[in-house]
């Protein structure tokens, strides 16, 4: 986990930007074509760290905080199991749209990045008998592969809890055609022309 100078610098690179764990949120509609609440507060937010320059800190769950805590130990795991490094990485921005980032867990070797997530037990036994990435995460997949150029995501889920340390790993490749980042490259370029007519009609009603 980052702390201090690292944490504060990380913060700054993402404000009000669009970022690739936002991603689903972002393209959250309704089934009548009108965004969902999730989208229209991700817009509030990053308007609102738009015109503060500062990133809104979010409320941790107890969730959210074990798998903050578990993501160097699900690395670590995974390096055994696979016999290989993951490198560190920062933040990266869009190639070529504006705003738009992501952050991805690490690297593995020249063309692919890893995403670990640490959930329940009940949502880690879904995963494993559905046997494929879950459809929840890959758009912010996709984005992370927007932002860095990268061809696959390794996609890992981690759960310490279970007894049997054979069964604690769930692992999947996802590889997404060319067509589908694409999608999502248009969705995040939707989004932000929005944010950008809401921060333009803000300043203006606010001049």
């Amino acid at each position: 986990m980052m702390e201090g100078e690292e944490l504060a610098a990380w913060l700054s690179a993402r404000a009000g930007k669009l970022t690739a764990s936002r991603m689903r949120d972002a393209m959250a509609l309704l089934k009548n074509g009108q965004p969902a609440k999730a989208r229209s507060d991700l817009l509030r937010e990053l308007l609102a760290e738009r015109i503060t320059g500062s990133s809104v800190r979010h409320y941790v769950t107890d969730a959210m905080a074990w798998g903050l805590e578990k993501e160097a130990e699900a690395k670590a795991a995974y390096e055994a199991h696979a016999g290989i490094l993951i490198n560190e990485c920062g933040f990266y921005d869009h190639p070529t749209i504006d705003a738009f980032g992501a952050t991805p867990d690490g690297l593995i070797g020249a063309d692919r990045l890893i995403e670990t997530k640490a959930p329940t037990t009940q949502t880690f036994v879904e995963w494993t008998l559905a046997g494929v990435v879950p459809e929840e995460h890959k758009p912010q997949m996709c984005a992370q592969l927007a932002c860095t150029g990268r061809r696959a995501v390794v996609f890992v889920a981690f759960d310490p809890r279970i007894k049997n340390p054979a069964r604690r790993l769930f692992v999947r490749e996802y590889e997404p055609s060319r067509e589908e980042v694409e999608a999502i490259e248009t969705a995040a370029q939707g989004f932000l022309a929005e944010l950008e007519r809401m921060f333009c009609l803000f300043t203006e009603t606010a001049a």
